[in-house]
């Protein structure tokens, strides 16, 4: 188990020695600084007239927090998808095109470990990324308004609208920020899926940000209305429902399962075309 720890901390140390890892990271910070600047001259738009709307406080819910929910919700799916699916199309597809892949099998390691160490280094980029611009958000938040105040959470595509003070809004934040963590998984696993197929790189990052786009058009098209229990990206958004005042465990915890089953499955016929390969020749 040591060894297998191991062998996943080099694949992780290997990731991130490569620069257009850094791309994601670069390009949320600079929407950051971006959104900070328009804030500071337009202000919050629509977010003021939804707060002072419901009849509350706009100064006092105008907080980090809800300048991290703002930014998290407007760029996490979109800009995360494309860079989820950069990182997640080359890490198999690249090293196969290279001819390093043929290095390391020449090693006493099954393709079953080198597939899961790799799955598993971009299941860990996803969760980070995100975590990564939530609290780069947050902190967005702290620079323009300070600490304290209240926490404006909104979901429009779930219809969740929901109002907390500081201690329980901060908790709601860390645990809405985790979730949606884990549902940007299933953009990395068609990627890595497609990675193991004998094509580019470039080919896998496409084919996996196409279908996720067009999963994402078809379901606010609303020709999908009947049948959106079969699209990915309605089961991904099961996040924002952690945010509402009231959380609907039994659609999270089933929203949650869909998504483990389809990583368990693109990984396992990943696996199997994988393995089919001959990578010697």
């Amino acid at each position: 188990m040591t060894l297998f720890f191991q062998q996943w901390y080099g694949e992780l140390l290997k990731l991130f020695a490569r620069r257009r890892t850094y791309i994601g990271f670069g390009a949320f910070v600079a929407l950051e600084i971006v959104i900070l600047l328009l804030i500071k001259k337009f202000g919050m738009g629509p977010i003021q007239k939804a707060i002072v709307g419901s009849g509350e406080n706009f100064d006092h819910y105008f907080s980090a927090l809800t300048v991290g929910q703002t930014v998290m919700g407007f760029s996490a799916f979109l800009l995360g998808a494309l860079f989820l699916s950069l990182v997640a199309g080359d890490i198999v597809a690249k090293e196969g095109e290279d001819g390093h892949m043929r290095l390391l099998l020449a090693r006493p390691v099954s393709r079953f470990r080198l597939l899961l160490l790799k799955y598993l280094t971009c299941v860990c980029y996803a969760v980070f990324l995100v975590e990564f611009l939530a609290w780069s958000s947050f902190l967005l938040g702290i620079i323009l308004r300070g600490w304290g105040g209240g926490y404006f959470a909104i979901v429009p595509e779930i219809s969740v609208v929901a109002f907390y003070e500081w201690g329980p809004g901060l908790q709601r934040y860390t645990a809405a920020t985790l979730a949606l963590g884990l549902s940007m998984t299933v953009i990395s696993s068609i990627a890595f899926f497609l990675s193991c197929f004998r094509i580019k790189p470039a080919a896998a990052t496409i084919g996996a940000l196409t279908y996720i786009l067009v999963d994402f058009i078809l379901r606010t098209s609303g020709f999908m209305d009947n049948y959106q229990h079969l699209l990915l990206t309605k089961h991904m958004a099961a996040w924002g429902r952690i945010l509402a005042d009231t959380i609907d465990w039994p659609l999270v915890w089933r929203a949650y399962a869909v998504m483990f089953a389809v990583n368990i499955t693109l990984f396992t016929v990943g696996y199997a075309v994988f393995e089919s390969r001959d990578l010697k020749s």
